[in-house]
């Protein structure tokens, strides 16, 4: 019987630790990322030229709500991508390739929303663009071929 409710209590004790804290997560993947800013000489025809310049790094982005009101930070992506390039201010990069990209939120106290949670992470391997201006083609060069020869 001892036994018996022993297990109980530890159920009881488990249920309620669920009911306190919740939480869900979702991942998903992009192919380029790029900061805002980086981008503002290139119009957008242009092509983006861009090299690697770093292997994989990562960012991270939270907001937290106070009794479900009281909103405090940003869990943006942008945010995160602002994140991860700043970590690593060396590699001088404006954005990334490759990106996987992780929503977490998390409750505490959920049927009351004292606490909660929201989190953006990104992984991706961090990328410069060619600013450099680009030579117009030579006007002959999109002239079509006739096949007649002079």
């Amino acid at each position: 019987m001892k036994h018996v409710t022993r297990i109980l209590n530890g159920s009881l004790a488990f249920a309620a630790a669920l009911l306190l804290m919740a939480g869900c997560t979702s991942t998903g993947n992009l192919g380029i990322l790029s900061n805002s800013e980086t981008e503002a000489d290139l119009g957008p025809h242009d092509p983006h030229t861009f090299h690697r310049v770093g292997s994989e790094i990562s960012g991270k982005a939270c907001r937290h709500f106070i009794l479900g009101v009281l909103p405090i930070g940003s869990s943006d992506i942008e945010s995160a991508l602002r994140d991860a390039l700043s970590k690593h201010p060396e590699l001088k990069a404006d954005g990334l390739v490759h990106i996987s990209v992780q929503s977490t939120l998390y409750g505490f106290f959920p049927i009351y929303n004292v606490y909660t949670v929201t989190c953006t992470t990104i992984r991706g391997v961090p990328i410069r663009f060619d600013h450099s201006p680009k030579a117009p083609p030579h006007p002959a060069a999109s002239l079509p071929q006739t096949g007649v020869r002079g």
